[in-house]
């Protein structure tokens, strides 16, 4: 034989056994997305204990684990407004075990932020929008403000803090969103989550907090905090005694909401996040799961992942441009 024909066998020798070991190598994937899941999986949420991401996750938590018959497991790991919780999702591993349950600071904030160099859409792939919120204006009962009219006057006269999960989040951009359209004087206390932010406001510590509603309605019916207001353009469906921004004077096109949703690692098999992302819609439109939700004053919703990557894409354009109006830097 020729050393032309014995170079011509060892070639094709090499790609037959690189096409078995790719067929293999496929079917053991295939095997594995499968048996998904077969041990835990860790929901990470990028926030204290306590705050509305967290209690959300939970209750979907519980739920997806009777589905699966595996336990899916919270896990908090807070700071830098959701980023440090975001990043390590996007840096588990791609193998259906590690998630991401998360708000739209980590999301479409985050990529805003000086110097980070963390691309969501690039690095976490969307699963499904779990819910919806508005976000809320509750000050402590000794508060000189029982209204949005009454808090404007009062913080165009002296300067007001306002406490909330964190720099960089819509809670905060919110606030500075009413300081520059209606003048007022108010100074962000960002905390690390929800609950201290709360805890501070109950407190006295800080006379008005912004936040999510799942963690205040507690406070507000116990009559330790007073609602204000709601942040979207029409009253919530869960409170509706609560008014809207909007219905004020000079907030007509006021429309701030909060929301949540599940991510995986980029390249996290399809099969996988799609089998999640069709329990998770399920899961959400369970009577007993939307009960739950609804005492939190949050709106479940369940989506595709292609529906909450379009939906990410338009909130991030929507905060992007508030962040030039407001001029606040993000660092």
């Amino acid at each position: 034989m020729s050393q032309q024909n014995t170079n011509l066998r060892t070639r094709l020798i090499a790609v037959f056994l690189s096409l078995v070991a790719f067929a293999a190598s496929a079917q053991r994937g295939s095997a594995q997305e499968g048996q998904w899941p077969d041990r835990p999986i860790k929901f990470i949420v990028a926030y204290a204990p306590g705050g509305g991401t967290d209690i959300l996750a939970r209750v979907v938590a519980q739920r997806l684990s009777a589905v699966f018959g595996q336990s899916f497991v919270v896990e908090n790991k807070p700071g830098a407004s959701g980023l440090i919780g975001a990043q390590l999702v996007a840096r588990s591993g791609h193998d259906g075990y590690t998630f991401l349950v998360s708000a739209p600071a980590e999301i479409v904030l985050s990529p805003l932020f000086a110097g980070t160099n963390f691309d969501p859409l690039a690095e976490l792939a969307p699963v499904s929008l779990f819910a919806w919120t508005p976000m809320l204006l509750a000050a402590n009962p000794g508060f000189g403000a029982s209204t949005t009219a009454e808090l404007v006057k009062l913080a165009r006269e002296q300067t007001v803090n306002f406490s909330t999960t964190g720099a960089g989040t819509p809670h905060h951009l919110t606030g500075e969103y009413i300081n520059k359209t209606q003048s007022t004087k108010l100074v962000h206390v960002p905390y690390r989550g929800a609950a201290p932010a709360i805890s501070d406001a109950v407190s006295g510590h800080v006379p008005l907090t912004i936040s999510g509603m799942p963690p205040v309605v507690p406070f507000l019916q116990s009559g330790a905090l007073k609602a204000l207001a709601v942040t979207s353009r029409k009253r919530s469906t869960t409170m509706p005694n609560i008014p809207a921004l909007a219905e004020t004077a000079g907030f007509e096109d006021f429309d701030f909401t909060t929301w949540f949703g599940l991510l995986a690692p980029a390249g996290t098999p399809q099969p996988i996040i799609d089998k999640l992302a069709q329990a998770s819609k399920a899961a959400l439109a369970d009577e007993k799961v939307k009960s739950v939700l609804g005492t939190q004053a949050a709106e479940a919703v369940g989506s595709t992942p292609a529906e909450f990557r379009d939906f990410i894409r338009a909130e991030a354009a929507k905060y992007r441009r508030i962040v030039e109006l407001t001029g606040v830097a993000l660092k």
